[in-house]
């Protein structure tokens, strides 16, 4: 491996003990997903080096949000017959999770101006 795959490598793996932990204490899919994407908003507007994007970005949010965790929620909603409730948390999560980067965005450029 060269140095610089080892490098973001580790600067990948800072982020994502203490995501795991934040992810396994809070109960909800939902609310990581949501949080992750304010967050992935809010780190990619800041003017910081790469290595804080790759830290926060790449390693915090990736490690927090989880895809496969709604994919199943919403797996179970469907064996439950529960279309009604499948439909909104399909479109809720991806309505939000847009809304929470456009947010994180906003706050970071108010902080730097």
């Amino acid at each position: 491996m060269d140095k610089f795959f080892k490098s973001n490598f580790f600067l990948i793996s800072i982020g994502t003990v203490p995501a795991a932990i934040l992810r396994w204490q809070i109960d909800s899919t939902f609310i990581v997903n949501i949080i992750g994407c304010f967050v992935l908003g809010f780190i990619n507007s800041l003017p910081i080096s790469s290595r804080y994007k790759l830290i926060f970005g790449f390693g915090f949010c990736g490690s927090l949000t989880t895809f496969s965790g709604w994919i199943f929620q919403l797996f179970k909603l469907i064996n439950q017959g529960l279309y009604k409730l499948f439909f909104l948390n399909s479109v809720l999560i991806v309505i939000i999770g847009f809304c929470a980067v456009g947010l994180g965005h906003l706050f970071a450029k108010k902080i730097i101006n």
